[in-house]
């Protein structure tokens, strides 16, 4: 029976208020038995009663078998994927933080090493440049000391030559003037003479 019959059947229930009660229709002996007819009215009896409640179990246990249980299980599982990719997020943010943090630490690490370097190279240079130095003035010292010492082996050997020939000019000269020649020991003593001059 619908709804709409139901409805039918209460407002043919109502247009005939004062029917015999030997006619069959049944007497209101309480609160009740007053819901059983209002119920009765709207087509709601036992037996159709116990049918619709067969029936809504077993509708609700196919839903829930087949729609609501898979539903429910999807879900889950979507939850479950949904913090298993949050907590691989977080990890990887936790992964990328400490990449992060090894990578600063080597690129100071670096930084400091290519410092090291850059200063043992500077204090290399340094002493290879004070080293050329030195290096310099010991050759500048020797060249020098070379210099000086040629410089005096020639002194020495133009004294010696401007000696001989001074002596000799000397010699001539007094040989001349004395218009005779000397002999040797004679000539030995001008030259002695002169060189004593010349020492002077």
């Amino acid at each position: 029976m619908t709804f709409f019959s139901a409805l039918l059947a209460a407002d043919a229930a109502k247009a005939a208020p004062h029917a015999d009660p030997a006619a069959g229709a049944p007497e209101a002996h309480g609160p009740v038995d007053g819901i059983i007819n209002l119920f009765g009215s709207f087509g709601v009896d036992g037996p159709h009663l116990l049918v619709q409640l067969v029936n809504f179990s077993l509708l609700a246990f196919v839903l829930y078998r087949f729609a609501i249980k898979p539903a429910l299980g999807q879900m889950e599982e979507r939850n479950r994927l949904i913090e298993k990719g949050l907590a691989d997020a977080q990890a990887a943010t936790q992964r990328l933080a400490e990449a992060q943090q090894a990578s600063d630490a080597k690129l100071n690490a670096a930084s400091d090493e290519a410092a090291k370097i850059l200063a043992a190279a500077r204090s290399s240079a340094q002493a290879s440049v004070e080293a050329a130095k030195a290096e310099a003035q010991a050759a500048q010292t020797e060249v020098i000391a070379k210099a000086k010492a040629a410089i005096e082996a020639d002194r020495v050997k133009m004294l010696a030559e401007v000696r001989g020939e001074v002596s000799r000019l000397v010699v001539e000269t007094a040989s001349k003037v004395l218009a005779e020649n000397l002999d040797d020991a004679t000539r030995g003593r001008l030259n002695e003479a002169a060189v004593k001059q010349l020492a002077r």
